[in-house]
């Protein structure tokens, strides 16, 4: 039996102190419990990293290939087409989360434009290869009947931007313009059946740029102002054309070398007898003035030029009470 070296304890007393490999061993006992208790705990960075459907309401971005594209739409559009998730809120959304883009975030606008773009771009080249079985149960009669709001609105945002009716449809920010010219004409009406009404128009051909505008870039400014809400004084008094519209359409186009000053003849009593009258009803029937102004040294300040404009945006637009060209 081995004794004590300690002459403090009994001759028959076993001692159980370590020795210096056993005082090793417990402290690398010790160390690797420590060790897998750091490895089960989260880092600082693990804690506080976002996943999606954290409460930061954030997305992990995937990468936007034509194949997750094509991915997310087969997953998300319930049957439907693309042009039909892009009118839709809730399958746009739900597309735009699948590639982990936030739909509400600004900052993430342009990746949604690109996303939604290339998903249209797949559709154009036959490279979508997912089966559409769904219809928008909306009716004809209610897409027709917002075309006349759908035209006015989609023209005055291309106009503004120069941009193309798959741009707008696509950028969150355009299509917000879209909805709020929109409801200048018709208070309570639906953005996806404006958005339809604008498709409708497109396959129809009916939205065309105007000749003079595709032959010149005159850098053009394109303003609506209420006319019940008109502050004469807030008006550009330069070259351009000017548009009287309300919800039944276009009513009067004309074009002037001060548009301010020509604005004001029409308040004060319209030489047309048509406008007039509107104008003098515009309370209970609002009507909105959409101008297009041109810098003073523009080719604009020509009458033969503005007058051509004039023409182009007579005989695309059906004004009421203009002679059509």
């Amino acid at each position: 039996m081995p004794t004590s070296s300690n002459p403090a304890l009994p001759r028959n007393h076993t001692d159980h102190s370590p020795g210096t490999g056993s005082l090793i061993r417990c402290f690398f006992a010790v160390w690797l419990a420590m060790a897998a208790s750091q490895d089960a705990r989260p880092t600082l960075a693990q804690a506080t990293s976002t996943r999606v459907g954290s409460p930061s309401n954030q997305t992990d971005h995937k990468d936007v290939t034509p194949e997750s594209i094509r991915e997310a739409f087969r997953e998300t559009h319930q049957g439907f087409s693309s042009d039909e998730l892009i009118l839709q809120d809730k399958l746009r959304d739900a597309f735009l989360q699948e590639l982990g883009i936030a739909p509400k975030q600004e900052s993430q606008f342009d990746e949604q434009r690109a996303a939604l773009r290339a998903l249209l771009q797949l559709r154009k080249r036959g490279d979508l290869d997912v089966p559409t079985t769904q219809r928008s149960s909306e009716s004809s009669a209610s897409i027709n009947a917002a075309i006349p709001t759908a035209e006015i609105a989609i023209r005055t945002v291309l106009d503004r931007h120069d941009a193309m009716i798959d741009d707008v449809l696509c950028d969150p920010r355009m299509r917000t313009e879209l909805q709020q010219e929109a409801e200048r004409l018709s208070k309570n009406i639906s953005a996806e059946t404006v958005r339809r009404a604008v498709l409708r128009l497109r396959k129809s051909r009916r939205l065309r740029p105007e000749l003079v505008l595709r032959v010149a870039d005159w850098d053009r400014t394109v303003t609506t102002h209420p006319v019940n809400q008109l502050h004469l004084e807030s008006l550009p008094n330069t070259p351009g054309v000017y548009l009287f519209r309300d919800s039944t359409g276009y009513l009067y186009i004309g074009e002037a070398v001060r548009l301010r000053d020509r604005i004001g003849d029409h308040l004060r009593g319209s030489h047309n007898a048509g406008l007039s009258k509107v104008l003098s009803d515009s309370e209970a029937n609002p009507v909105t003035l959409e101008l297009h102004a041109f810098p003073n040294d523009s080719p604009a300040k020509k009458i033969t030029v503005r007058r051509a404009y004039e023409s182009e945006l007579i005989r695309s637009r059906h004004p009421r009470f203009n002679l059509q060209p």
